[in-house]
């Protein structure tokens, strides 16, 4: 095929690099689209001019940059973004020769080494005193007893969800639980409704099970209640999915008066409610799910990973009366069991009163951590709970989310932008993300927010390389 790059060339540097970024300015302005199919390395040399090698270089260079990708016997073809966020978001950030690149881009609680202490003197103990279905168990699908009832005395006692030990089930972490609610009341081809910008696991779960999700306009407290009414009478859902506590990316947290109003939508039009509560223990006491307001309509998950150590994927999913004889199949499916051992270990830790201090200790953490950031991005729209594990900055113009996503790699910092977690192919919000758990070090998270202090506060290479 005939791509005229001329007009985007530019004349300084290296005849590569100007072909590589010429790439990304047609892409940019729509001149080339994903999925395009581009010349062959002699059949670009020839247009423009250049030897193969040069025309090598730049298509080498724009896959290193993530704007194209090569596939064997079919040639080189601008990366299809379709799917592709959410990968790259997932992906593990390749870390630099001297293991410096900072991560701020993976939501991760912070885990010091007292974390690790503590974790194997639990085992230690576990290995003494360990019930002893944790290795025999096999028919208890919904988890055994003894951890559901402790499971059950500590969601009513501390977060508030009602419910009786026969409507609790243990999940393999929040995501096993979302996907079984989901999967209990929502069949191919329904309407879910969530927030515009939501969890990236839930937009995967829409692929995956085949339903159609549409975003709902939110503020600094979460879903709006007028625009949820307008979108359940225009979509007619069958289930709305709500995270009312430390939205991710936002951090958006509604109050319980805004509760309240999004209870009574629900009510009014008797759509299931299926809420992710997996930030809760990130708040301190006082904020009550919106299950409690809607018990016969609601699901309810959370899990402890986000509060007290990463590893520790205990989730925990309430199911409304009448309906655990259709969720427990999808369990049974999934995965069989949740895996009892993880369970023995936050059974012992809910017992002796460790998951609260786990969690107390945790929002202290990010509190030193959210304090820092606001203090190294002063002067930057900034918006973050005080124990949030994220913050969420806006970027003046002329900066672009991608383009700083780019040089801040450039510069050995990992952020995320919010192109994983749109709903919908609209235009995304000129902001990133940053996550403030994952880097242990606080003297490394400083170093990252003054690099990304100082970029914001300059403006943007020209013909920056994007990834795409």
């Amino acid at each position: 095929m005939t791509i005229d790059l001329t007009p985007y060339i530019s004349t300084q540097g290296p005849k590569y690099l100007a072909i590589a970024r010429a790439l990304a300015e047609a892409l940019r302005q729509g001149v080339l689209s994903p999925g395009t199919r581009l010349p062959t390395h002699r059949e670009l040399a020839e247009t423009l001019g250049v030897s193969v090698q040069t025309v090598s270089r730049a298509y080498e260079q724009a896959e290193k940059s993530g704007l194209v990708q090569a596939r064997v016997g079919s040639g080189t073809w601008i990366r299809d973004t379709e799917g592709d966020a959410e990968s790259e978001f997932l992906r593990a950030p390749a870390t630099l020769a001297d293991d410096s690149l900072i991560d701020l881009s993976i939501a991760h609680p912070v885990c010091l080494p007292s974390h690790h202490l503590r974790f194997r003197e639990a085992l230690a103990e576990l290995a003494r005193t360990a019930h002893a279905d944790v290795i025999g168990a096999c028919r208890p699908i919904a988890g055994l007893i003894h951890q559901r009832e402790r499971a059950d005395a500590w969601l009513r006692e501390r977060l508030g969800v009602p419910g009786e030990v026969e409507e609790r089930l243990l999940c393999n972490g929040a995501a096993h639980g979302l996907m079984l609610a989901i999967a209990t009341v929502v069949q191919h081809g329904d309407v879910v409704l969530t927030e515009s910008l939501t969890d990236h696991g839930l937009i995967s779960l829409a692929r995956t099970l085949g339903f159609q999700l549409r975003g709902v306009a939110i503020d600094r407290q979460g879903v709006i209640p007028e625009a949820l009414e307008a979108a359940i009478v225009r979509h007619r859902p069958r289930a709305v999915c709500l995270t009312p506590t430390q939205l991710n990316p936002t951090g958006a947290t509604m109050e319980n008066t805004r509760r309240d109003a999004v209870a009574r939508v629900l009510e009014r039009h008797g759509v299931w409610l299926i809420e992710d509560d997996v930030h809760a223990l990130l708040e301190p006491p006082g904020l009550t799910p919106l299950t409690a307001r809607l018990p016969l309509q609601s699901f309810h998950v959370t899990s402890l990973t986000k509060a007290t150590v990463p590893g520790l994927r205990a989730g925990y999913l309430s199911v409304p009366r009448g309906q655990m004889h259709h969720t427990l199949p999808r369990l049974r499916a999934t995965s069989w069991m949740a895996t009892p051992l993880v369970f023995e270990l936050a059974d012992y830790w809910l017992a002796n009163g460790m998951i609260d201090t786990l969690a107390h200790e945790q929002r202290q953490l990010l509190a030193e951590r959210q304090s820092l950031t606001a203090r190294r991005l002063a002067g930057h729209t900034l918006d973050a709970r005080p124990s949030s594990l994220h913050a969420w900055i806006a970027l003046p113009s002329p900066w672009r989310a991608e383009e700083l996503k780019q040089q801040a790699r450039q510069e050995g910092v990992a952020i995320t932008t919010a192109q994983p977690f749109l709903v919908e192919q609209t235009p995304a919000p000129q902001r990133v993300r940053l996550s403030l758990g994952a880097e242990s070090d606080l003297g490394r998270l400083a170093n990252a927010l003054d690099i990304l202090a100082r970029l914001i506060g300059e403006a943007p290479p020209p013909m920056l390389e994007i990834v795409y």
